[in-house]
């Protein structure tokens, strides 16, 4: 550990990413988060280099990756750099960004039926105002 740089607690770390400390402790089992440090207590602590690891896998498991798909791209990128690397990261990242699309047009399509519930309502409503 280099003395002088910040270190976080997991209680500090599950607040700020909004996980639960058997999600880190999993995370850190699967080799997502790496050279998780300990304090003089046994206790875990975090650095910055963790937190970017952590945000990385928060994010992509925020947008339906699964665990063996983090490990591959965390692999591919940390054993070699190559085209054929970046071509497949590339088409995860497609992929997921489909899905996202996918959700967002749902997500429009239940706002659309809300608003005309809403709408139907308010009208109903305002001919019984006028009884």
């Amino acid at each position: 550990m280099i003395r002088d740089e910040v270190m976080y607690s997991i209680k500090e770390v599950s607040k700020k990413f909004e996980v639960s400390y058997d999600t880190l402790r999993y995370y850190e089992k699967e080799n997502l988060l790496t050279n998780v440090q300990r304090d003089n207590n046994n206790r875990r602590i975090y650095s910055d280099n963790n937190l970017d690891e952590l945000s990385k896998v928060v994010h992509l498991r925020q947008l339906g990756a699964t665990i063996s798909e983090i490990k591959r791209m965390m692999q591919l990128f940390n054993e070699k750099i190559d085209v054929d690397s970046y071509d497949e990261g590339i088409a995860f990242l497609k992929r997921l960004n489909e899905g996202l699309n996918q959700k967002i047009a749902s997500i429009e399509s239940q706002k659309a039926f809300l608003h005309e519930k809403i709408t139907r309502f308010t009208n109903e409503r305002n001919k019984l105002d006028g009884m």
